[in-house]
């Protein structure tokens, strides 16, 4: 990428751990990222943070449903501001499982999700890894 003389770049600065739990409750759509047989699925999802990580929906015979329980997952959730070239990103890593109680699991602890149809299984990919960044405008 080039250039003109004289652009002005943002700043980048890396986030804490707290900083990034504390972004991901002011969002209800992330990205879930994981691997299949034909390669890397990067699909959207409501959620919620849950346990240090966070807690969504989907239906149980789906591609989510099909290669994510007892495997590693990624977990991405951003905001981009195109005017001012500034944002933050938060990457929430680890291995995703099925919640077995839903029940035990509190009313404002459950996702609601946007997409019509039955979405009864809960996934908690929990934050094993968390991370951000931070970009300030130039």
């Amino acid at each position: 990428m080039t250039t003109s003389p004289g652009w002005v770049h943002g700043r980048i600065t890396e986030l804490d751990r707290a900083e990034c739990l504390e972004l991901l409750t002011g969002r209800s759509v992330g990205r879930v990222a994981f691997c299949t047989a034909d390669g890397p699925v990067v699909l959207p999802v409501n959620f919620v943070p849950y346990e240090g990580g966070v807690l969504f929906r989907t239906a149980p015979h789906n591609s989510i449903a099909q290669h994510l329980n007892g495997r590693p997952a990624c977990f991405e959730v951003d905001e981009v501001d195109d005017f001012t070239e500034s944002g933050w990103s938060v990457l929430v890593r680890g291995t995703a499982g099925f919640v077995d109680d839903v029940h035990a699991l509190l009313r404002d602890e459950r996702p609601v999700p946007w997409a019509e149809g039955t979405r009864s299984l809960f996934v908690h990919v929990p934050g094993t890894s968390v991370t951000g960044r931070r970009l300030f405008p130039g």
